[in-house]
């Protein structure tokens, strides 16, 4: 691997770090505007009986079982790591099957170093 390519890398690290950073602070800032809400709803009443008003919706996001994440090359994407769906380190990865996670890796894409996506699929030897 080139130096260029481990500085690309240790750079998309930083990038993924940081994203997960703006997700903790996103939701730091939802949770303390809604226990605002909450306390300024206890101050002041309902205003409506409870029956009456709707239930909150409910927000689910749901996670791919299989990523992987591409960089830009004169020929189209080209595959950098397979990542598990749940694996915090990447969020700008596309949607995969598991059968193409198995491929991708068995092609020589890396696997990332933090969810191990080779071990879920049960490729360790």
């Amino acid at each position: 691997m080139s130096e260029l390519e481990v500085r690309l890398q240790q750079w998309r690290a930083v990038q993924a770090w940081l994203g997960w950073q703006q997700r903790q602070a996103d939701q730091a800032i939802r949770d303390l505007e809604a226990q605002l809400a909450a306390a300024s709803f206890h101050q002041a009443g309902p205003r409506q009986p409870a029956s009456r008003r709707p239930p909150p919706p409910a927000v689910v996001v749901a996670r791919p079982e299989w990523m992987v994440t591409s960089m830009r090359s004169a020929h189209g994407p080209k595959p950098l790591n397979v990542h598990v769906g749940s694996c915090t380190f990447d969020d700008y990865g596309k949607a995969i099957s598991r059968d193409e996670a198995r491929r991708l890796i068995t092609e020589g894409v890396e696997p990332c170093p933090f969810c191990s996506p080779e071990n879920a699929l049960g490729m360790t030897g």
